[in-house]
């Protein structure tokens, strides 16, 4: 079986601030899809969607990988500089909020968070070799 991500459906107290905040961030193409606003680029599509009554807790990570370290360091670079427009933040695991970045790393595996602007957490990492991906259900 192969499966693809078709898009993922957000819900946002203000669409068009993360829908420009994430087009910025992702460097995807924005367009409107009847009522919400769709992001696309060639890997996968965002949709988001309106909803001024949407908690502001919420548990979903999406965790992005880089090709590269210096891609991980140049996103970072770039989240800096759009941080204040849209007044992000950048989160430990637990959802901690930091003054600043900081790459965290686990073995081969590099990675940062961050909080949009409704405070979903968004991960972006990298593996630094080639390891096997360990399944915690196989003994």
């Amino acid at each position: 079986m192969s499966l693809r991500i078709g898009q993922l459906a957000l819900h946002s107290r203000d669409k068009n601030t993360l829908a420009s905040f994430l087009s910025e961030l992702l460097d995807m193409e924005m367009s409107l899809s009847g009522e919400a606003i769709r992001l696309e680029n060639d890997e996968f599509n965002l949709i988001i969607i309106e909803d001024p009554n949407m908690s502001l807790s919420t548990s979903m990570v999406v965790d992005f990988f880089t090709d590269s370290f210096n891609e991980l360091k140049g996103l970072i670079q770039k989240v800096e500089f759009i941080k204040y427009r849209y007044r992000i933040t950048f989160v430990t695991n637990e959802g901690k909020v930091l003054d600043d970045v900081k790459i965290h790393n686990v073995g081969h595996l590099h990675y940062f968070f961050l909080s949009d602007t409704d405070g979903r957490r968004w991960k972006f990492s990298w593996r630094a070799a080639k390891a096997p991906l360990v399944n915690p259900f196989v003994k």
